[in-house]
């Protein structure tokens, strides 16, 4: 039979259970964080952030008695997102690397890697880690001078979009879509994108509470000449990367923040 019980949603040891046959892991990594826009004066380009990559997943069956007594589960956090810039005419700062998750030494899903903060001259986005994972999550959108890119649909966890930025002739620019996963039914709540006005990225589509299934990236921030830019939207659980902040003028306002990736998560399942 399948013991739920076992389940793990949070860092901890796992214990097996007497009677235990096989075990079956799935995991998820953290999505990495969004980088925030780059402040920059009128007459310089400023680009927006760019989006975090997406969680690995990867999925094994393994014998009882090759494991331990105990185990030692961890589930990756989702990377936060870059702060905004305040500070006139400097670029924006990275998002953090979403954290790997890992079963033991048996299984490991690499978190995703960080969006960085834009500059002068890029918004990059996050790549993908692979390490160990059976599925790489989707890399993020960059950060542009003026709309940022979105990225691009994935087999599992997805990546988030980059923000708007500015050329040295500013105009108001969007942010980029997020990634959708693969079997998701694309509609208007689960493709995200960036809105003008004061509206930051939208947040990315996310599963069911303790589904061991992935979540989507989140849209990239508005650019606006208006006042402050906006942030990147949240990542969606599980393992969804968060969007770039958008780019903001020195003589309007700040720049948008990073959005934080989505949590990873672990479950195991006991055959008995």
């Amino acid at each position: 039979k399948r013991d739920w019980s076992s389940d793990v949603c949070s860092s901890d040891l796992w214990t097996k259970p007497a009677g235990a046959i096989a075990v079956e892991v799935t995991l998820i990594g953290g999505g990495g964080g969004g980088g925030s826009g780059r402040k920059t004066a009128t007459g310089t380009a400023g680009y927006g952030g760019g989006g975090g990559a997406g969680g690995g997943y990867s999925m094994r069956v393994l014998s009882a008695a090759l494991l331990g007594a105990t185990e030692t589960v961890t589930v990756g956090a989702g990377g936060a997102g870059g702060a905004a810039q305040t500070t006139a005419s400097t670029n924006g700062n990275n998002g953090v690397a979403g954290g790997n998750s890992s079963f033991g030494t048996w299984v490991i899903a690499a978190g995703g890697n960080a969006g960085s903060g834009g500059t002068t001259s890029a918004g990059t986005a996050g790549s993908v880690a692979a390490q160990r994972a059976m599925f790489a999550g989707g890399a993020g959108g960059a950060g542009g001078s003026g709309a940022g890119s979105a990225s691009a649909n994935a087999t599992f966890c997805t990546g988030g979009g980059g923000g708007g930025g500015f050329t040295s002739t500013p105009a108001s620019n969007v942010g980029g879509g997020g990634g959708i996963p693969l079997g998701t039914t694309l509609t208007a709540t689960t493709t995200p994108g960036s809105s003008s006005g004061s509206s930051p990225g939208s947040d990315g589509f996310s599963v069911p509470a303790n589904t061991p299934t992935s979540g989507g990236g989140a849209g990239g921030g508005y650019a606006t000449t208006g006042g402050n830019s906006t942030a990147g939207g949240a990542g969606g659980i599980y393992g969804g990367g968060g969007g770039g902040g958008g780019a903001g003028l020195d003589t309007a306002g700040n720049s948008g923040a990073g959005g934080a990736g989505a949590n990873g998560i672990v479950v195991v399942i006991t055959y008995f």
